[in-house]
């Protein structure tokens, strides 16, 4: 293709040998590791959409100067506006795009009230890349088989079940922006758990070493809290308090003149020798020793 043209899905599927094609609007193609790299050299100046599932393999290319890395079951939209460059791909690559020309894309969306906010139509001219889990694949592939036997059979309505086709994988697609979004905002709500029982736990580890007392305090339950704090931070509610108890004693017997039976009484343990066995399998020495 000559650099600087805008070319048609109709040039791109003739040029490429592309079967399935309904006019020069909607196509689709499966591909392996050679017609991949043939197709995605030429996606530079096309005026159409692309969405690519790779079903299986690794590959990698370079949109808009930046690396993409491909991983087995994901997929990728790319738009019109970008200039997109083979980098490299496994040989076991097997896959399928889905082409879709500009006006008519936008046509549709002009029907659809939920794509007229500003946001949502700059996200479709952006790159959006998702590794997903099989069953996500498998609902995407089937649209687009669905797709390529609507262009390959008769239709009285052909081109309105494309229509409908296409934008159904367009709002897959969409979708997996909005669950990425969900997690994101889940994991900042558990972020926040986090620092407001790190934070209470801090105030509070001298008296308080259940795990209740601080679910109470949170009004969420002992399971969830132990839960949050695991998944954050990869320790448990029991390891900060105890952690939180084994400084705050080294700190006493380093800075002050309390007897290690006062630093017992101080840190709430039931007599001395309960401190001293904590102390012990924290350190490997008795606080005397490390005291001393």
């Amino acid at each position: 293709m000559d650099k600087g043209n805008s070319h048609s899905l109709q040039e791109f599927a003739v040029q490429n040998n592309i079967k399935d094609l309904y006019g020069a609007i909607v196509a689709t193609m499966p591909v392996n590791q050679e017609t991949f790299e043939s197709i995605t050299k030429q996606l530079k100046y096309v005026n159409f959409y692309t969405i690519f599932v790779l079903v299986d393999g690794e590959a990698e290319i370079i949109i808009n100067e930046k690396n993409i890395r491909l991983a087995q079951q994901s997929i990728i939209r790319m738009a019109h506006t970008q200039n997109t460059e083979f980098v490299k791909c496994t040989n076991e690559l097997d896959g399928y795009f889905l082409f879709c020309e500009t006006n008519f894309y936008n046509n549709i969306l002009e029907n659809d009230p939920n794509m007229q906010d500003i946001l949502q139509r700059n996200i479709l001219d952006s790159y959006l890349y998702f590794d997903i889990t099989e069953a996500k694949i498998s609902e995407l592939l089937g649209i687009i088989m669905q797709v390529e036997k609507t262009i390959s059979q008769p239709h009285l309505y052909k081109k309105e079940m494309l229509s409908f086709l296409v934008h159904l994988a367009q709002m897959h697609v969409n979708e997996l922006i909005d669950s990425a979004s969900n997690e994101l905002h889940d994991m900042k709500h558990k972020e926040n758990i986090f620092k407001i029982f790190i934070h209470l736990a801090s105030n509070n580890f001298k008296k308080e070493r259940q795990i209740n007392f601080y679910a109470d305090r949170m009004n969420i339950t002992s399971t969830y809290l132990s839960r949050i704090v695991r998944e954050v931070s990869g320790n448990t509610v029991c390891g900060y308090l105890q952690s939180f108890l084994y400084s705050e004693a080294c700190k006493m017997l380093k800075m002050t003149d309390k007897t290690i039976g006062e630093i017992s009484t101080e840190l709430k343990f039931n007599d001395q020798s309960a401190f001293t066995k904590f102390f012990k399998q924290k350190s490997g020495i008795s606080p005397k020793a490390y005291r001393e």
